[in-house]
């Protein structure tokens, strides 16, 4: 009889095109009980009411090598969490279909896909820009999208500091690397010789990206040519751009209604009062929210409550979501941005911020900060609306932490930004 029931089980998996490993101590239930299809990324979970919480069955995703070269076929055998945490079974979730990162530079993209990588959540990622081909699945098909957000000001003079990290200085020691990400990876042994760039930010720009600010602004009469310097620095794509498809009107027509399904904000902020940012937190509640969508509440909480101690142990580890031009340059953070320059760079960069009041939503109790932008895609607003109350009270207070921090030099009613910054002083 157990012999007939791997027969069918078999056959089955066949038709759906899935190839499954499955044990004879797995075969507990009938064949209705144990798969169930989860309607996104083909994963099939055990549903047996009955099963206790150490013998749930969910799938393990993993890519096997044919006898072709460089390539692999994708199995799924059902396993126990225990199993799937096991590394010798090489699992992981495969999300990559339905859910989408927008890795933003000096945002803590790294970090969330550190972190993703370590619940052994496999998502589609695009950076240091949008990929075409995931914005078209996000206009056509029922994808959820994940984006790091930061400070306008703060990533901008992040993406300063650590570009001018990258170019070799004059007399510079280190080595120039012949092909690759080398100087990405090591930039203590290698930078990138990029004269005409350099002497712009070190001589021009005096290394200070206040003194690029400054010359942002209007009254500067610099402010053409300031722009297309900054443009050229990386990791410099605005919120806007990255979301172009959301916020622009001729490109917000393309999205169907079977598209873009979750829009999940990921606020990197340390709001007033508070020692550190609460990214860990928003990480945490990432990975919950995505394992839930595949295999529901109870099981995803199964899955997170027997997570190893070694994921535990580096997840707890503090302050990993500190910038990369922070780490490699001895620890010593920059010169905070004059006034006038933060000003400067806050108007410059509005249109992000106008996004960001966006995705507070249309109702928005404590009342809006900057005027939101007109014509926002629907789902922007639901960039707080995920994982529990905690946490979606959580992403909204670090969106407005944001918002609060600039709001005086965005009401543009108090005049240019040296009257503002004069009033100050």
């Amino acid at each position: 009889m157990k012999t007939h029931k791997h027969h069918q089980l078999f056959t089955l998996c066949m038709i759906l095109g899935l190839v499954y490993i499955v044990r004879d101590t797995k075969l507990t239930s009938t064949l209705s009980d144990v798969l169930r299809d989860d309607g996104g990324g083909g994963a099939l979970i055990a549903t047996n009411a009955t099963t206790e919480s150490k013998d749930a069955l969910i799938t393990c995703d993993r890519k096997v090598a044919t006898l072709q070269t460089n390539t692999f076929r994708i199995e799924r055998p059902l396993v126990t969490i225990p199993e799937f945490w096991d590394e010798r079974n090489n699992c992981s979730h495969f999300m990559n279909k339905n859910v989408i990162f927008f890795h933003v530079g000096k945002a803590g993209g790294g970090t969330v896909k550190k972190t993703l990588g370590e619940n052994k959540l496999s998502v589609s990622m695009s950076h240091p820009k949008p990929k075409i081909k995931y914005i078209d699945r996000l206009k056509h098909d029922q994808a959820s999208l994940i984006i790091n957000v930061r400070d306008p000001v703060d990533r901008f003079a992040s993406a300063f500091h650590w570009r001018l990290l990258l170019l070799c200085s004059p007399n510079d020691t280190r080595r120039q690397p012949e092909e690759g990400d080398k100087a990405f990876e090591s930039p203590r042994e290698f930078c990138y010789n990029i004269k005409r760039q350099e002497k712009i930010l070190r001589e021009k720009y005096k290394s200070s990206p206040s003194v690029l600010g400054e010359a942002l602004c209007d009254e500067s009469g610099k402010q053409e040519e300031a722009a297309k310097e900054a443009s050229k620095i990386g990791h410099s794509l605005q919120l806007v751009q990255w979301l172009d498809f959301l916020v622009e009107p001729e490109l917000i027509a393309e999205v169907t209604e079977n598209g873009i399904r979750d829009f999940m904000a990921l606020p990197l902020e340390k709001q007033k009062g508070n020692d550190s940012p609460l990214f860990e937190q928003h990480l945490d509640q990432l990975s919950l929210a995505l394992l839930e969508q595949r295999y529901g509440r109870e099981v995803a909480t199964r899955i997170i409550e027997s997570t190893p101690q070694t994921v535990r142990a580096s997840e707890q580890k503090k302050e990993k979501w500190e910038h990369s031009s922070v780490q490699f340059n001895n620890s010593t953070k920059p010169p905070p941005l004059t006034k006038l320059g933060e000003c400067c760079l806050s108007r410059h960069l509005e249109k992000d911020y106008r996004l960001i009041q966006s995705m507070l939503g249309d109702v928005d109790e404590e009342g809006v900060l900057i005027e939101p932008l007109g014509n926002a895609h629907p789902v922007i607003g639901n960039a707080c609306k995920w994982g529990s109350d905690e946490q979606q009270k959580l992403c909204r207070a670090d969106l407005r932490s944001i918002l609060t921090r600039r709001a005086v030099y965005l009401d543009h009613s108090e005049g240019t930004c040296s009257e503002v910054v004069s009033r100050m002083q």
